[in-house]
């Protein structure tokens, strides 16, 4: 895992994660059907382990549906969506999604703690969008994500749509740490 250094100006400039991700492939190739026995069969989350999840994070986001269409173009290189970035204060991460879009961007901003799974119970990192402090827009804050280490550095989660007090799966995501980053996006 690389910290994102910040530029003379204070912003975070967007580095694209290597083209080379065999676990994510790997993980693409087993297909969703597999990963909620992955999820539940992988070790509780300590404050350790979550203070591992700093700087850029490569990332691959897995349809809930529409695997066969969609999920060859998520399991791209070029796709847009690349990382999740991390930055600890105390006990909880600020963070936001990282994209290849317009030459790079930073959004989707979140909090993220260690607590309970809403999948079932067991501690997770949890991803609220709608807490006030990270200023996210709808339906940004409808989102809620969770993620367990399956692997070492390799993170796996559900991610959902909050609805009337529901929460409806979208789909899986990844996070695999150990993908260096090659250059601007």
């Amino acid at each position: 895992m690389t910290p994102t250094p910040l530029s003379a100006h204070g912003l975070m400039p967007v580095r694209r994660p290597s083209d080379h991700r065999p676990r994510l492939d790997s993980l693409s190739a087993a297909g969703t059907a597999e990963f909620r026995g992955l999820f539940a069969g992988a070790p509780d989350v300590t404050a350790a382990d979550f203070a591992r999840l700093d700087g850029d994070v490569t990332m691959r986001s897995f349809p809930g549906s529409g695997e066969r269409l969609l999920g060859a173009a998520m399991a791209r290189p070029s796709y847009f969506w690349v990382a999740k970035s991390f930055r600890h204060v105390d006990d909880v991460a600020v963070g936001h999604n990282v994209f290849r879009l317009l030459g790079g961007m930073r959004a989707l901003n979140f909090l993220a703690t260690v607590g309970d799974s809403v999948l079932d119970g067991r501690a997770a990192v949890l991803f609220d969008y709608d807490d006030p402090r990270v200023g996210s827009r709808r339906p940004a804050r409808r989102i809620y994500d969770e993620l367990r280490e399956i692997e070492p550095d390799l993170w796996l989660g559900p991610s959902y749509f909050s609805t009337r007090g529901k929460r409806i799966l979208m789909g899986w995501f990844a996070l695999d740490a150990s993908v260096p980053f090659d250059g601007p996006a």
